[in-house]
């Protein structure tokens, strides 16, 4: 793992602040602080395991809202060999869980402890499988424009090195053709099919269901913190060189050649055989590329909710250096859940009799085992 986000947040506060009662301050003052930390965490982590998530349910656009969409989520978790024990969590934005527990009614209603569920922020437990939360952070994505002169199939000499028959690897190269000369192709975070490549069970090596294996664009750097002045809002794209087009780092699209071809990172790879093996073949030279869905999902804004067990992210924590001179510092822990360290650092200022005081926090999240996550377009 890389801890390479680091984010604060500044507050200033006078002596007569502090005069205040306790609970007055915590309130007025730490508790708005802390919660825009809290919340820059969670949106950074929901974005960075939604562009690291390469199975896809749904259709970009049209927001889900039956049963099956979500039971079938549980059923691929399972042919993808996920562990039966420990968590399986399915987390929405408000206006996609709204339209769901509107459609189901009386099913999607936990009859027993629910006080104490609505404050948690749980919103059911074991429905479909899934336990059920609300996040506001969720990713709203907007996919990639696919500007084609007509059919997108591969492109042998764009990069094949996400084409395996045996080993193992967490991306590759994959070159692919048909595009408008010097267009946007795709982004970070599309969809990717290939025409008869079908995914298979990791254990028995068998073909399940008859849905085409889902591969994620990936940007072609890796993720990293933000460089040289960039902004620091979200997360960022490292800059990079491709075979064939361009990426813009700052927008994390990938944009075709003169010859309408680009050249893409994938995760994960294509392996056809061997203890690693994850789809029934390899595509042929010129096999047809499907992009979230097709055409018409071209340009589309959709929120993108994950359905996921325990062991497929990861975000961790550092604890950052206590400055010397400076009239406090010192960290806070949560040790129960995630491990987080806040730094807090204080100094006074006479000239006007105040104290400015900055929270931070140095993370990193992290895609331990990308088969066990989902997205669930809306």
């Amino acid at each position: 793992m890389v801890l390479n986000y680091q984010f604060h947040v500044d507050v200033q506060f006078t002596t007569q602040d502090l005069a205040l009662s306790m609970d007055m301050f915590k309130k007025r003052i730490l508790k708005p602080q802390i919660a825009t930390v809290a919340n820059r965490i969670d949106a950074d982590t929901a974005q960075y395991c939604t562009l690291n998530t390469a199975i896809s349910l749904g259709s970009p656009g049209i927001q889900p809202a039956s049963y099956k969409i979500f039971s079938d989520a549980r059923a691929t978790l399972a042919m993808e060999a996920c562990p039966t024990e420990g968590e399986k969590n399915c987390v929405l934005d408000p206006i996609t869980m709204s339209a769901v527990t509107d459609s189901q009614g009386g099913k999607f209603n936990p009859q027993a402890r629910i006080s104490e569920y609505n404050e948690k922020g749980l919103i059911a437990k074991e429905w479909a499988g899934l336990d059920w939360w609300e996040d506001q952070n969720i990713l709203s994505f907007t996919t990639g424009a696919q500007t084609a002169t007509g059919a997108i199939t591969l492109y042998a000499t764009g990069g094949t090195s996400a084409l395996l028959t045996s080993g193992w690897a967490q991306q590759g190269v994959l070159g692919m053709q048909g595009f408008t000369a010097s267009s946007p192709a795709v982004k970070v975070g599309d969809i990717i099919q290939l025409a008869n490549v079908y995914p298979v069970n990791p254990q028995n090596r068998l073909q399940y269901g008859r849905t085409l294996r889902q591969f994620v664009v990936l940007p072609p750097g890796g993720f990293g913190a933000p460089q040289n002045g960039a902004a620091t809002t979200g997360i960022y794209f490292s800059p990079a060189t491709i075979l064939n087009g361009t990426f813009n780092n700052l927008t994390g699209v990938y944009t075709s050649d003169g010859s309408g071809f680009v050249s893409v990172t994938i995760g994960g790879c294509v392996i056809s055989g061997g203890q690693f093996q994850n789809v029934t073949a390899q595509p042929t030279p010129t096999a047809a590329v499907t992009i979230n869905g097709g055409s018409t999902y071209a340009s589309t804004v959709t929120p993108q909710g994950l359905v996921f067990h325990k062991y497929a992210f990861a975000l961790a924590f550092a604890d950052l250096p206590l400055p010397s001179g400076v009239e406090m510092a010192a960290r806070a822990y949560d040790d129960e859940d995630v491990g987080m360290s806040i730094r807090m650092v204080t100094q006074y200022t006479i000239n006007n009799d105040s104290e400015p005081t900055r929270a931070d926090v140095l993370y990193g999240p992290a895609s331990l085992y990308r088969d066990l996550g989902i997205r669930i377009c809306g």
